[in-house]
């Protein structure tokens, strides 16, 4: 399990997504193919803003039995692997995930990024992140999470009728 710095947040591929562990007023969704390319463009931009201080965390490798295997995340097609960190979390001697962290990306690395699995690329386990917002990205959702409530209600606003609220209240 990585913490994330500045997020209650455990990111841990064995536990639940970051949406989930934290309350509903820090969280907004959005489903990756139901809105437009603009709003999309639009709401990575917003979240943000054309900040050069994105990081980004996913998995890149399993160690099973001492041996390494890629994750076959392929993150690397998409986004530049400078300033490229490893972390290991084992889970045994001989097992372990590893969580790789890339600092100092852009929005429009997020939206390539982003853009790309709406095209289809499979997703890795990965979510983006700055001091305010954190952004995950599956095979058909968006989540996008803020420890500041004010955040993710001008989101919401912002985005009303746009967002999911299936899990609402959940």
């Amino acid at each position: 399990m990585v913490k994330l710095k500045d997020f209650t947040i455990d990111f841990d591929c064995t536990k639940g997504i970051p949406f989930f562990q934290v309350h509903q007023n820090n969280r907004i969704r959005f489903d990756l193919y139901e809105i437009s390319l603009a709003d999309f463009k639009s709401i990575i931009n917003e979240v943000f803003q054309e900040r050069k201080d994105i990081n980004a965390i996913f998995i890149s490798q399993y160690i099973f039995n001492g041996k390494r295997q890629s994750a076959k995340s392929k993150v690397g097609r998409i986004l530049q692997l400078n300033n490229w960190q490893e972390n290991v979390v084992a889970e045994d001697e001989n097992n372990a995930v590893v969580y790789a962290s890339i600092k100092k990306l852009s929005s429009i690395d997020v939206y390539n990024y982003c853009l790309s699995i709406r095209k289809g690329r499979r997703p890795a386990y990965i979510s983006f992140y700055s001091n305010d917002y954190l952004l995950y990205v599956s095979t058909d959702v968006i989540d996008v999470i803020s420890n500041d409530t004010t955040n993710v209600a001008k989101l919401k606003d912002d985005y009303k009728g746009l967002y999911d609220t299936y899990h609402e209240h959940q």
